[in-house]
């Protein structure tokens, strides 16, 4: 945790989060080979963070979310379709003597 906290809240929010919960949505959608996947992944990461953030800084304050719930998970959907493309493309080459 204090590991964490010594993080600079803008370095967080702009290169870490992102970084991870696009990350981790692209790589599961790639698993799975399932566009939707990844979007949803992120979000769901993204608001987990956020409930954690508000509710550890914050704890007097009502939880509200940012417009980062939505262009986190638009971004991995982008890059969710082009990989999950791109490895179908492969495997059809692969099969095709």
């Amino acid at each position: 945790m204090e590991f964490i906290e010594s993080i600079d809240p803008f370095i967080m929010q702009l290169f870490i989060v992102p970084l991870i919960v696009i990350g981790l949505g692209v790589l599961v959608s790639a698993l799975t080979k399932k566009v939707v996947i990844g979007p949803l992944i992120t979000l769901i990461l993204n608001l987990l963070y956020e409930t954690w953030y508000m509710k550890h800084y914050y704890p007097e304050q009502e939880i509200s979310y940012t417009s980062w719930n939505i262009n986190f998970p638009l971004i991995s959907l982008v890059i969710s379709l082009t990989v999950v493309y791109l490895i179908k493309q492969n495997s059809k080459q692969k099969k095709t003597p």
